[in-house]
This record gives C-alpha cells, structure tokens and sequence, in this order.
C-alpha cells in the first residue's frame, strides 16, 4: 500500500483517531501536502481537506494548502466555504493565474449549486477570469469561459471560447465534449459529431461522451449509428437512466421496438418521475402492439409529468383515439379531442395535432 493509500486507511478509522493524529503528526508539510493532492485525485474530498487543514494549522498562509482545501470543501459541496478559501488565496497570491482559475471554478460551482440564489457568480467567476488570463489565456481558462458563457445562454461566445480551448490543447475529452453540446444547442450537428467523436477517441471508456455521441447521431438521423454508440454507454454505465432512455429512443428510431421497451421500462423503474419522455415513448409502443388501454394508462403518466409538452398531449390524444375507433372507452373521442385541443394550447404550430382534430370523428 502506497504512504498516501495507508494514511487514507488511518483517517477512516474512526476507532483510532489517536493513532491517525500520530501518523500525520510525524509527517513533514511536503508529505502532507502530496497526500492531500493525492486523496483529493482520488476523490476523497474530506481526507483530503482534513490533510491541507493540518498544514494550514502549522503554516496559516501555505498558499498550497489553502488552493487545496478550497477545492477540496468545493468537491465536498461545502461551497460557502470553499469560495472563502479561494478568495483569501486570491488576496494572498494576487499574481497567481492558477488562483484564479480556481475561484472562477468555484464560483461556477456555486451557481450550478442554486443558480436563483448565486445568479451573480457568473459574473463573478467571468471577472476572476480575467484576472487569470491577465498574460494570456490557457485551453483550461478557455474552457472554464466557455462553460461559463454556455450557462449565460451566450451560445456564439461559448463557441468561440471552446473552439480556442480544443486549439489550445486537443487532447482534452472534456474541452471537445463541451463544445460538442454548444454545437448540438446550434444545431450544428456535422461539427457536433466531429467533435464529440474526437472526444470517445481520447476517451473510450466514457459513458457521458458515448451517450452525447448517440444523442447527435439520433439528431442527424443516424439511428444505426446512435444505438452502436449508446449500447456501448449502456455497457459502461447499466443504470443510468438517460443512457437507457437515449437507447430506447434510438432503438424506436429504428423501428426495433422489442429492444426498445425494457429500456424505457428501466428508465421508469430507475427514475419513475424524472424522464417523463419514457411514459410517452411507452404509450407509443402499446399503441403500436394494440394495447390500447395500456397507451392510455402511459400516456396519461406522459400528461401528468409533462403538463405543458404538446407532444405529450397528442399522443395521449391518439390513444383514446384509437380506443375509441374500437368502442373501447366511453367518451373517448371526446377526451381525444380534448387532448388535441390542449397540445394546440400549448404549441399552436403543432401540426399533428391539428391534422389530427380534422379527423376526429
């Protein structure tokens, strides 16, 4: 067991503190802070922060253990005080780039956290950027800009910003991975399945990469492509519930509807309220086998969790439509017609449903 690998053991042995306090008592401020480093790679973020702490305690202005236990607060969630660390780290070390790019992350951090409360540190996070680019910019403050422009809706500066990070530095999954989604939100599709293919080739075991490249191959109309690319996510990441939605939706494209029902069912089982899509998808494909009592039961849940989707409406419209051609349901035509009606509210431009109510008998 490495030095790092053993004092990570004696932290977590919570029956010996005394014996924790010893070994790290005897170890030098070097050694600390290398370990710290090196639990906080490994995602222990509160050993970690107990380690830079104990530096701090010796050397209250190490500027190394200060950027380390801000980080490591901010990958705990403490993000309060994880800012607080790297603003006096700032204020210690104005003439440190590095510092600042830190507080701009931890800004970022803090607004992903609670966006209404913490709407300014996007704001602020930019102005600490700029202190951090003072002689130049970096691929990682390039991305970090680009991000950050990404969660103002500035989609044509979020580009540039990305584009001059994957410039800057090729042989960063993340960077591509970024600008990928900005090109997805243009609609730029060509240039988002470039990019994203760049980002599976540095990084083939990434199920966030595999599942972005399948989303743009669904865009492009690529169904064959899109499941290749998803059943390898799917691979790499079993349970996660947008994996096996994007699979599904993928498999629909291409007409496979056996595969495609367990996934959506998976989905519910996973996350029974936060893929609404699933429950339409579901009811299209009991339409599609002649369970119409089961549509309307599928396409209802779509409605109640998607109340302001046209499309939801429409196919929930198209169940008690076709329930109602078999004599199937009392009312049903009418409860069609009010399904078409309310997509029509919440999407005027929404053709099938207006086809649809030209049919209604």
């Amino acid at each position: 067991m490495t030095a790092a690998g053993r004092l990570a053991v004696l932290l977590g042995l919570l029956l010996f503190p005394l014996g924790a306090a010893q070994e790290i008592a005897e170890r030098s401020t070097p050694e600390l802070l290398r370990y710290g480093a090196a639990l906080y790679e490994r995602g222990e973020c509160f050993s970690s922060r107990y380690l830079f702490q104990q530096v701090l305690e010796r050397d209250p202005e190490n500027l190394e253990a200060l950027a380390g236990k801000g980080r490591a607060l901010v990958c705990e969630g403490s993000y309060g005080e994880g800012v607080a660390a790297l603003e006096q780290l700032t204020r210690l070390a104005p003439d440190r780039p590095g510092a600042f790019t830190q507080l701009a992350s931890a800004y970022l951090s803090q607004y992903r956290r609670d966006p209404e409360t913490y709407a300014n540190r996007l704001d602020d996070a930019l102005t600490a950027l700029d202190r951090a680019e003072a002689n130049g910019s970096s691929a990682a403050t390039a991305n970090l800009r680009g991000v950050i422009y990404y969660r103002r809706g500035d989609l044509p500066a979020a580009r540039a910003a990305l584009e001059r990070a994957v410039t800057l530095d090729d042989n960063v999954a993340d960077y591509h991975r970024n600008l990928g989604l900005v090109y997805v939100q243009q609609s730029n599709i060509p240039e988002a399945i470039r990019t994203l293919r760049r980002a599976v080739a540095l990084e083939p075991d990434d199920a966030l990469g595999r599942n972005q490249l399948g989303q743009a191959y669904l865009l492009a109309g690529r169904c064959d492509d899109a499941v290749f690319e998803l059943e390898q996510a799917l691979t790499l990441a079993p349970n996660e519930a947008v994996v096996n939605l994007n699979l599904g939706v993928a498999q629909f494209d291409c007409e496979n509807f056996t595969a495609a029902r367990p996934l959506f069912e998976k989905v519910v089982a996973l996350e029974p309220t936060l893929f609404p899509p699933a429950y339409t998808y579901l009811a299209r494909l009991e339409l599609e086998a002649g369970n119409l009592d089961g549509a309307v039961t599928q396409a209802t849940k779509g409605t109640l969790l998607l109340s302001g989707n046209a499309e939801a409406y429409y196919w929930l419209g198209e169940a008690y439509a076709a329930r109602g051609d078999l004599g199937g349901g009392e009312g049903d035509h009418a409860k069609a017609e009010e399904a078409y009606r309310r997509a029509l509210e919440l999407d005027a431009s929404y053709r099938p449903a207006r086809d649809a109510l030209n049919t209604t008998p």
